[in-house]
């Protein structure tokens, strides 16, 4: 993804984020807003690293409970990793955790 692309990106992400905080306070107050506002710099500070060690353990949860072979599960699991990936929050060369 060129940064071009990203940059795009980052803009339509803002967008969206300012018009659900727009929507939340609407519908429930300043406290709905509030809330948003407190989860979304929450999320924000979820490092990749942080995202690195939660694959880590899930790849070993679903291991220790054989839901690695269920191709359901992995397909869902995969799903998540590509999105990561893509929102640039896990590098590409992290395959195996």
């Amino acid at each position: 993804m060129s940064n071009e692309e990203k940059k795009k990106e980052e803009k339509l992400l803002d967008k969206l984020n300012n018009a659900f905080v727009d929507f939340v306070g609407n519908a429930f107050g300043e406290s709905g807003r509030d809330f948003i506002e407190d989860t979304s710099e929450k999320i924000k500070e979820f490092s990749s690293s942080s995202i690195k060690q939660f694959m880590g353990f899930a790849d070993n949860v679903l291991e220790n409970l054989k839901l690695n072979e269920n191709e359901q599960v992995m397909k869902a699991r995969d799903s998540v990793e590509d999105l990561l990936k893509q929102m640039g929050l896990l590098e590409e060369d992290e395959e195996d955790f």
